[in-house]
């Protein structure tokens, strides 16, 4: 694992819709919860930022499939609540992160040395954490995909 990277992230409202496991087609996910947002808010929303899911327990052996997750995008503004969609506010965020380079099957161990390694520098875990998925485009016109852990500590 590469050496992870404390980041302040501030405040976070997170728009997503709960999911039974881990996606297989969250950019797809992510797209139509950014397209419901659009057309149904009763204000103006504009959403940021890679799509993300959000765990809300921590990884264990189980195979991802079965890890109840929310998958959604960082928006400001405010907005109701648009069901199937949650609206979440996260307050004072701290991450550790580092990008993941393995298969989604091996999701857990990334979780696992990063959840270690915050607990070594003396931090206490929030009771989530994220997965980023983010695309990076290259000199040739080509998309690189690319995928970051993220646990989030008290200071």
């Amino acid at each position: 694992m590469a050496d992870p990277k404390l980041r302040f992230e501030g405040n976070l409202r997170f728009a997503s819709i709960g999911h039974d496991g881990c996606p297989l087609n969250a950019q797809d996910l992510w797209q139509d919860i950014v397209s419901t947002l659009v057309e149904k808010a009763d204000t103006a929303v504009e959403c940021y930022g890679p799509p993300v899911i959000l765990f809300t327990l921590p990884a264990d052996d189980e195979p991802i499939s079965n890890w109840p997750c929310q998958v959604g995008t960082a928006i400001t503004g405010l907005t109701t609540q648009q069901p199937p969609l949650f609206i979440e506010d996260y307050r004072n965020l701290y991450s550790l992160s580092a990008p993941h380079m393995d298969a989604l099957a091996d999701l857990h161990l990334t979780y696992k040395q990063l959840a270690n390694h915050a607990r070594a520098l003396g931090y206490s875990l929030r009771p989530y954490w994220r997965l980023s998925l983010r695309r990076t485009r290259l000199a040739d016109g080509g998309i690189l995909p690319a995928a970051e852990v993220s646990v989030f500590v008290d200071r």
